[in-house]
């Protein structure tokens, strides 16, 4: 890197004066930017030096490129542009079930994966994971079919806690209990805190696992306003603590799911605050939280919890084995009630996949797959998120995630996402609509996309006809609305260009 003293590199000199450009608002969303030739022709320097400062803005998330179309400013589809939920104000019981059975009966696993929350088969380390299950078969020999009392293997216990500590976490091995999975972790947390009819406070929109939990358990929801970047809302948060006091509040702070949003620290920090306060525990599911940062990660709110009450949950599902199901808790004041409850439910766990994942985080393997793998999801939301703005209807606002392969699309208004579901599953594609992510299933215009898959020209034309089907619900509800009153109306004449 130079110093200060030294000048910039041609394509970053370019890059700068025309990130210029376009903070000054010369140019608006949709524009077309300059091309690349005549561009090199302005500057005075080669095709490739003009390329590569159009790559860095395409790279900062500011410009997409289109296919033979050149470089376009981003639609307003960022964070940003997307608004904080308005949820209702009362708790509602939760009545997803029968959707989701609907949605998710289908048993054809050929289906383009832009639904489930997987990353690629291909993108995981099976060679190592294969090795390490090996590893672990030997060294256990016959005591790796027999259980795994709770609260689990010492040895992942303790790789877990060290690899927390780093980021400031205040528990050690003795209290976390290993889990299978995460959701099996937040539904311990429920149980320990909750009894059926409380409220408990969650994210809108939520996780559709965790609705269904609260379901399962019959627990009231009551919704919180969450912003697309930066997470769940204090200040409301606050009001419906006074209104309603609910039992807990279950939220993903770092890597929220399905927008893909991280709380500043200093707002965890008020989080935990808050809730200590008012003394109400904190379930903070962080299974996506591996995926946040640049190296270091950022701490999660179990970093900030001086009395116990945040109960964190977590696994290797999101980033490493998912058909493992290992995962954790560590409930701080609450560690007698879960670990009653995981005696008195799944009585015990799998000895061989946790010395297994033991043995790949204290490799370091673990690490440099991470780095791998976040590189890769970092290109297919970019892929994906260039594919959306280019094919979906005018309108179309997407979230932009710091972190996470989750998109949050939200359509115009015309756009029932279940129809949406219903004519992708026809074309073998599967996606998630939005009412499965609210207690009331009231998000009807919006997706969820899975961007942790190869960006083949195949997984991108699934996204182009998505695009396609949302585009052909908003013409027709156009057409309807003319027949009604006469008046000629057509989306495809207000495309971006």
């Amino acid at each position: 890197m130079p110093t200060t003293n030294e000048p910039l590199p041609q394509y970053r000199r370019i890059a700068q004066a025309l990130r210029q450009t376009l903070a000054c608002g010369a140019l608006r969303p949709g524009d077309r930017l300059i091309s690349a030739r005549s561009l090199a022709e302005r500057e005075q320097v080669s095709l490739p030096t003009a390329l590569e400062a159009l790559r860095c803005l395409e790279a900062e998330g500011l410009i997409v490129a289109r296919p033979r179309s050149g470089y376009f400013v981003r639609q307003a589809t960022g964070g940003a542009a997307l608004q904080a939920s308005r949820p209702s104000s009362r708790p509602v019981p939760v009545t997803l079930s029968a959707l989701a059975r609907s949605l998710f009966s289908s048993p054809d696993t050929r289906l383009i994966p832009l639904g489930a929350a997987l990353p690629d088969p291909a993108w995981l380390p099976t060679a190592r994971l294969q090795r390490a299950l090996q590893t672990a078969g030997r060294r256990l020999d016959a005591h790796g079919q027999t259980y795994s009392m709770p609260p689990g293997r010492a040895d992942l216990r303790g790789q877990i806690a060290a690899r927390a500590a780093q980021w400031g976490a205040r528990f050690g091995p003795d209290d976390l209990v290993l889990t299978a999975g995460a959701t099996q972790a937040v539904r311990l947390a429920l149980r320990a805190v909750c009894k059926p009819g409380d409220v408990v406070a969650v994210e809108r929109p939520a996780y559709f696992g965790s609705l269904l939990l609260l379901e399962d358990l019959g627990l009231k929801a009551l919704e919180i306003a969450t912003d697309p970047r930066e997470g769940l809302l204090l200040e409301p948060l606050a009001e419906a603590i006074a209104r309603h006091r609910p039992a807990a509040v279950l939220a993903s702070p770092t890597v929220q799911n399905p927008l893909g949003a991280s709380m500043p620290v200093e707002r965890k920090q008020a989080l935990v605050a808050l809730l200590e306060r008012a003394g109400i525990p904190l379930i903070e599911d962080d299974v996506y939280g591996d995926l946040a940062g640049d190296g270091q990660r950022p701490p999660a709110c179990k970093a900030f919890d001086g009395s116990g009450n945040v109960l964190y949950c977590g696994s290797v599902s999101k980033t490493l084995a998912p058909g493992w199901r290992v995962g954790w808790i560590a409930a701080g004041r609450f560690h007698a009630q879960v670990l009653q409850v995981r005696l008195a439910g799944d009585w015990a766990g799998a000895p061989l996949l946790e010395a297994a994942v033991s043995e790949v985080l204290a490799s370091g393997d673990y690490d440099r797959h991470l780095r791998r793998l976040k590189s890769r999801v970092q290109a297919g939301v970019q892929a994906v998120t260039a594919r959306v703005e280019a094919s979906f209807p005018p309108g179309t606002r997407v979230s932009a995630p710091r972190a996470g392969f989750l998109l949050w699309v939200e359509l115009p208004r015309q756009v029932n996402a279940l129809e949406v579901h219903r004519r992708a599953l026809e074309l073998g594609i599967g996606v998630s609509p939005g009412p499965l992510f609210s207690s009331r299933s009231d998000l009807p215009n919006h997706l969820r996309l899975n961007c942790a898959n190869e960006p083949t020209p195949r997984l991108l034309g699934a996204v182009g006809q998505v695009g396609e089907i949302c585009l052909g619900l908003v013409e027709g509800a156009a057409a309807r609305q003319e027949a009604q009153v006469g008046q000629p109306t057509s989306s495809r004449a207000a495309r971006a260009p």
